[in-house]
């Protein structure tokens, strides 16, 4: 399976420790429409870094966030927010199969469980931005 890869077009560094992709998020809700937001994770143990991409519309949304919340301090750390680069992307984690856990249709009957998303659409009323 080929890895997936999220780019986005602000990207956010020096976030606190615990930081969530849904805390990203709700930072850039203000600005416009968030389409999504990820943080990096490490590769080998899926924790989350304190680094992401967020995918906000229109363009001036983004902009505007990029004016607003650079430099802005959340949780005791002052973050930076700036364009991102369009070569930026972060690997979408995949949900692996555990080693050992093989499904074999021959000794189960029961249907495998549906995959989880690996993120929420959420739909929210639409404003006007000016």
């Amino acid at each position: 399976m080929r890895a997936e890869k999220f780019r986005g077009n602000v990207f956010v560094a020096n976030l606190p420790k615990g930081f969530t992709d849904a805390q990203l998020a709700e930072a850039f809700d203000e600005f416009g429409i968030v389409i999504s937001a990820l943080l990096a994770r490490d590769a080998a143990t899926g924790a989350p870094k304190n680094h992401g991409l967020v995918s906000i519309a229109p363009e001036r949304a983004a902009a505007a966030a990029v004016a607003a919340l650079n430099g802005k301090e959340i949780g005791g750390k002052r973050i930076e927010v700036r364009p991102a680069d369009p070569d930026m992307a972060l690997t979408i984690p995949s949900r692996r199969q555990p080693r050992g856990e093989h499904h074999s249709h021959a000794h189960s009957h029961a249907p495998a469980a549906p995959a989880q998303p690996t993120f929420t659409v959420e739909r929210r009323d639409l404003r006007r931005w000016s």
